[in-house]
């Protein structure tokens, strides 16, 4: 019947885009063996092979890549559809599933949900915290909060913000080392570094006026959390690269010194928004998007606490 192959095809659609049986049951809420159990009745219907398995994996045949197409029509009719009645009812509600870059999303995002619940009470907010790329569909997110330039095919990635970066370092730290007065003579600190599995700043960018430079620093500190970059840097354990957002307080309390005042840190760290590409954006995306643009404002917050600045 129909119905039955409505569902076997978003099953098979869910399937190849999670990867695995697993992963594709996980997020349907049902069983390993349901999924293929589903998979076997669309292939003895459709009297063809979708797939060849193994043991770990599978490929898709010629004929599978082929109604794969067919099954993304019927899901995305699917999701339109709830959109379009999410619009109707012109309500903000269930539940959103929120993926946050985790410095970012527990300095900048989280504290502002609270007033995001109170503006829409029915909405429910899960929150997942990582710093890796996101298989939305298989991790079950619905809106991503991230700072991956590198967005999957088939998602939208909306600019919310923009983060400058700052060179700075302790007063402890500058009494006992000599101030720098360019960025070449960097290479003669302690640089504290991010490092993560994608990412890598140990290569500082700078300008002034229409000259640009790169300087490669090095250090006895490296860490994957950013806030652990800052958090070194005000116990005087060296200088840091770091990004405007993660700094509150910080220089007005004297526990930061900016350094190279006349040099731009030239880099900028952008924050988007990130969801399945859609022709109708369900409504509780779309207002969660237009509440934390209206947070960050057009001149990020953080930015706007920096100053003035204290320089050494």
């Amino acid at each position: 019947m129909i119905q039955d192959r409505a569902g076997q095809m978003v099953v098979f659609f869910t399937l190849v885009q999670a990867g695995s049986f697993t992963a594709a049951a996980r997020q349907l809420g049902v069983s390993t063996s349901h999924v293929s159990k589903q998979l076997g009745a669309l292939e003895a219907e459709l009297n063809l092979q979708l797939v060849q398995r193994t043991t770990r994996s599978f490929n898709l045949t010629e004929a599978g890549q082929r109604f794969l197409g067919y099954c993304e029509h019927v899901v995305t009719a699917v999701r339109d559809a709830d959109a379009i009645m999410d619009d109707a009812r012109d309500e903000v509600a269930g539940v959103l599933r929120l993926g946050l870059s985790q410095s970012f999303g527990t300095m900048h995002v989280i504290p502002a949900i609270e007033q995001l619940r109170r503006q829409y009470p029915e909405l429910h907010v899960e929150v997942s915290l990582f710093d890796h790329k996101a298989n939305m569909l298989e991790d079950g997110i619905d809106l991503w909060i991230t700072n991956h330039e590198r967005i999957p095919d088939g998602y939208v990635a909306q600019r919310l913000a923009d983060s400058r970066f700052v060179v700075v370092a302790s007063p402890d730290y500058l009494i006992n080392h000599a101030l720098p007065h360019h960025p070449d003579d960097l290479v003669e600190h302690n640089c504290l570094t991010y490092r993560s599995r994608e990412r890598n700043y140990c290569r500082w960018s700078f300008k002034k006026q229409e000259e640009e430079l790169f300087v490669t620093v090095a250090g006895n500190y490296r860490v994957d959390l950013a806030e652990a970059v800052r958090d070194a840097a005000i116990s005087g354990w060296g200088v840091a690269y770091l990004a405007s957002y993660l700094l509150t307080d910080e220089f007005r309390e004297g526990k930061l010194i900016q350094l190279l005042p006349d040099w731009q840190a030239n880099q900028t760290m952008p924050f988007y928004a990130v969801y399945p590409s859609r022709k109708h954006l369900p409504r509780k995306i779309s207002a969660v998007i237009e509440y934390f643009k209206q947070h960050i404002g057009d001149t990020p917050y953080w930015d706007s606490a920096l100053k003035p600045l204290v320089k050494f």
